[in-house]
């Protein structure tokens, strides 16, 4: 980590050093935080995005660097021979040095915005590594259901030949079994796509190369519970924690810096003091030197204006970003609850009523009181309640994620009605 104070700080610093070399991903089962942290120290997006603090405090230590001085000379040679005219002279901006005081708070400030910035960029990083988690999840179980599916639906395909070979079942009947079959081996093949695709994406994420496939994860969604978060309370989350806030202050800081530094200095932006020495044929000369700018044609309202016009943009991005807070907070809110709410009826309703259904189908079919067409037509339409419980999991898990994004960081305790 970086330090912010003294020279020291930077003695270590090589802006063109390698970044060391990144952990393989393991193979076999990998769960969600060991997860994250593969694509916190392999990720080279990550990466990137972490170069920004060094960026911001090399500007750092340069803001608090004196010029260096200047050094001229001169020689002459006098026309039609005789002695030699030189002079050699040093000069020192003074200037400079007083704006270093202001160029230094200003440089801390973006330091500061820059750090909230990479941090608010590296947990949506890992955010987006749940998201990404939880997708390939949701494709696992998926292909686990489309074969579930496939096989109800060769039985019942089956079935229904084998009454027809009995004389008992219509050929119409019999072709309709059979393309029901024959689409759910499609159903197979889209889910491993999907699947496939999470999987990839999920690898991105984690900086994964070629030969980083071997690594699987858990296969459940867990289920959600009854929590919940009052929208007061996310509210005050959101605009004490967003660090995207946070930056946007501390650029709105930087800002106000730069606009007193324009204000101070607008008619005397460059003074230098110095010492010459010069040597003639009439002797030797030693003594200050001085040299200011004169604020004739430039009066500095131009730079003022300029620094006044990025502080109101600044404020007006700290600003814009409150208002969206408050909007994302609102908007990711509604998203869980709904999610939720689904949810759990799928849940505790509609699966527990779809089971009483089939188990109620086969004792009539056991009686020889209901066709076997119709239990398996009852096994089908849990199969596919089913899939719906395995789409809300996926819905409740992004909203999840959604939420702690608009907040700014893990959900707190919640309240349980």
């Amino acid at each position: 980590m970086l330090a912010t104070r003294g020279d020291t700080r930077f003695s270590g610093l090589r802006l063109d050093s390698t970044p060391p070399q990144a952990p393989p991903i393991p193979a076999g089962p990998l769960a969600l935080d060991s997860a994250a942290r593969l694509a916190l120290v392999r990720s080279p997006h990550v990466r990137a995005v972490l170069a920004d603090v060094g960026i911001a405090a090399a500007d750092l230590w340069q803001a608090s660097r004196l010029t260096n001085p200047t050094v001229n000379g001169n020689y002459g040679f006098r026309q039609g021979g005789g002695t030699a005219l030189s002079g050699i002279g040093v000069g020192f901006s003074v200037i400079s040095a007083l704006q270093v005081p202001l160029k230094k708070r200003i440089a801390a400030a973006e330091l500061r915005s820059a750090e909230q910035r990479v941090a608010d960029a590296v947990y949506g990083a890992v955010l987006d590594v749940q998201r990404a988690y939880v997708a390939v999840q949701h494709a696992q179980q998926m292909v686990e259901l489309r074969q579930n599916v496939a096989q109800v639906t060769a039985a019942s395909a089956a079935v229904a030949k084998a009454l027809r070979e009995a004389g008992n079942l219509p050929a119409l009947d019999v072709a309709a079994e059979e393309a029901m079959a024959a689409e759910s081996v499609t159903g197979i093949a889209s889910a491993d796509a999907e699947l496939a695709l999470a999987r990839a994406e999920l690898g991105r994420l984690m900086g994964a190369g070629v030969s980083d496939t071997a690594w699987t994860i858990g296969p459940l969604l867990e289920n959600p519970t009854r929590e919940m978060w009052p929208l007061a309370m996310m509210d005050s989350l959101a605009l004490s924690r967003r660090m995207d806030i946070a930056s946007a202050r501390e650029g709105a800081e930087a800002a106000a810096h730069a606009l007193g530094l324009s204000r101070r200095f607008r008619l005397l932006p460059d003074g230098t003091i110095g010492a010459s020495f010069e040597r003639d044929p009439d002797g030797q000369f030693v003594g200050p030197t001085a040299s200011v700018t004169l604020p004739l044609f430039d009066r500095g309202g131009a730079a003022v204006a300029r620094a006044r016009s990025a502080l109101a943009q600044r404020v007006a991005t700290h600003d814009a970003l409150v208002v969206n807070a408050h909007a994302e907070v609102r908007s990711a809110l509604a998203h869980l609850e709904t999610a939720q709410r689904r949810a759990l009826q799928i849940r505790t309703v509609v699966l527990p009523a779809r089971r009483r259904v089939v188990t109620e189908s086969q004792l009539q079919t056991n009686a020889m009181a209901l066709p076997v067409f119709a239990l398996l037509q009852a096994r089908q339409m849990e199969i596919d309640a089913g899939q719906m419980y395995l789409d809300a999991l996926r819905d409740y898990w992004f909203a999840r994620a959604e939420l702690e994004r608009a907040t700014g960081g893990p959900l707190p305790v919640p309240s349980v009605p």
